[in-house]
């Protein structure tokens, strides 16, 4: 009778040990690899929104305006979490095909708490077409649409700097400089905006993005009138 080899029970047990290590490592691997990726494309969509955030805020205060019926309105309560700025601006955006008209528009930004994530905020961004006084056309029921600029942020910050450098954390046209004989108060020179967007809220891990906009008009300091 001819003698056949086999394994043994252990031998396949330690086997079976030896193949589970090995699923265990490439396995741990994998995940760490995955988590990686996962936070890199997490990390590359904050940036991508700051940056839109960011480039539509530049370009409506660079175009920021101040007319006779219009005014320069910024407030910072709540270091930060409800910041609100209202400004005239020639970067207008009409959504509205019936009524696309360019031109002259009112621009407010407000930050208010996400319903869906309480310790997240959000970016709203409102336009309306401005119309000179007495001509403006009153649409009773019609409220001002507000539109969602950024989200997943932490603090949203906006500071002002007049026309000696000075920084300030609000800026108010309806007020009068001294010395100024009830003229309106001038825009300011530049406006920079901090966004601070979270990246993981169990780590407390944010990124922030900063700009400072120079604002055009409020370089222009007017000559006194010479008597």
């Amino acid at each position: 009778m001819s003698r056949r080899a086999g394994f043994t029970l252990l031998e396949i047990m330690l086997a079976m040990l030896v193949l589970a290590m090995v699923v265990a490592m490439v396995s741990v691997s994998l995940s760490g690899s995955i988590r990686v990726i996962e936070g890199a494309m997490d990390q590359g969509e904050v940036y991508y929104r700051a940056q839109v955030a960011l480039e539509r805020i530049s370009e409506d205060l660079t175009s920021a305006v101040l007319p006779d019926d219009a005014d320069f309105v910024a407030k910072q309560e709540n270091s930060g979490q409800n910041a609100v700025l209202t400004f005239a601006s020639m970067a207008h955006l009409s959504f509205d095909p019936e009524e696309g008209t360019s031109g002259l528009g009112i621009i407010s930004y407000g930050v208010q708490p996400d319903k869906e994530n309480p310790h997240q905020l959000l970016l709203l961004r409102a336009d309306t077409l401005h119309r000179p006084a007495g001509k403006e056309e009153k649409k009773s029921g019609k409220e001002i649409e507000a539109f969602l600029l950024a989200d997943r942020l932490r603090s949203v910050q906006f500071t002002y700097r007049d026309q000696n450098g000075e920084e300030q954390e609000g800026w108010d046209t309806t007020s009068k400089e001294d010395g100024s004989e009830g003229k309106k108060r001038l825009l300011p020179v530049a406006v920079t905006c901090r966004l601070e967007f979270w990246l993981d809220e169990e780590q407390d891990s944010t990124l922030a993005f900063q700009t400072t906009v120079l604002l055009p008009v409020g370089l222009i300091r007017p000559q006194p009138k010479e008597q």
